[in-house]
């Protein structure tokens, strides 16, 4: 890859963090809980001082370690993870900061963002994959889980992202009693997000970048 190329590819990619952050803001803000991903960040934001985004950022610094962990080495290329996650998380506080809530007010709106926030997602989703570049460490702490004891990538996710789910569903309880932060929007942009991600993939297929 050329140096032109390449740094075409980076500046996509940090496009569809930017993105994606801003579909992660939109979806949270709905009101009706928020992205497997960023279920348990979200809870602890409401439960302490600390932004949406700082917690985003600590737990994509645990998902880095544990990648090096299981793949008993630290590159480059995991390196550039750090300030690619740095960028997620300020821009999803930024997100944040902007968005209007809709909690609270008429469920048709909330559905709304909801929509905007899944296909928003997506479209910067499938960015970072045709920049084909580095990923964020949640994924990449998935490819080499995957990697590592040869299972299909979609059926680790799919744990992963359950997992994530259910740790924030129980600090919810754990802290307010209810599942604040966990709604039937969690399970809508867990649905949802994949498949438009394919959409949008099938139209980088024959539009890729050269």
């Amino acid at each position: 890859m050329n140096t032109c190329k390449s740094a075409k590819n980076y500046l996509i990619f940090s496009a569809g963090v930017l993105i994606s952050a801003t579909g992660i803001g939109f979806i949270t803000r709905a009101g009706l809980g928020t992205s497997p991903i960023s279920g348990t960040p979200f809870v602890l934001s409401l439960a302490t001082a600390p932004s949406m985004g700082f917690y985003t950022f600590f737990f994509n610094m645990l998902f880095v370690l544990g990648e090096a962990l299981i793949r008993r080495c630290f590159t480059l290329m995991q390196a550039l993870q750090i300030p690619a996650a740095l960028l997620f998380s300020v821009c999803i506080d930024l997100a944040l900061s902007i968005i209007p809530t809709q909690y609270g007010g008429p469920y048709i709106n909330s559905l709304i963002f909801l929509a905007v926030g899944c296909i928003v997602m997506a479209f910067g989703i499938s960015l970072e994959v045709l920049a084909n570049v580095i990923m964020l460490p949640a994924e990449a702490l998935v490819r080499a889980l995957s990697l590592r004891y040869h299972w299909q990538f979609g059926n680790v996710k799919v744990v992963f992202d359950t997992s994530l789910t259910l740790a924030a569903a129980l600090l919810a309880m754990i802290f307010f009693y209810k599942l604040n932060g966990v709604r039937e929007g969690t399970v809508i942009s867990a649905l949802a997000v994949g498949q438009i991600v394919k959409v949008f993939g099938s139209f980088w297929k024959y539009n890729a970048p050269s």
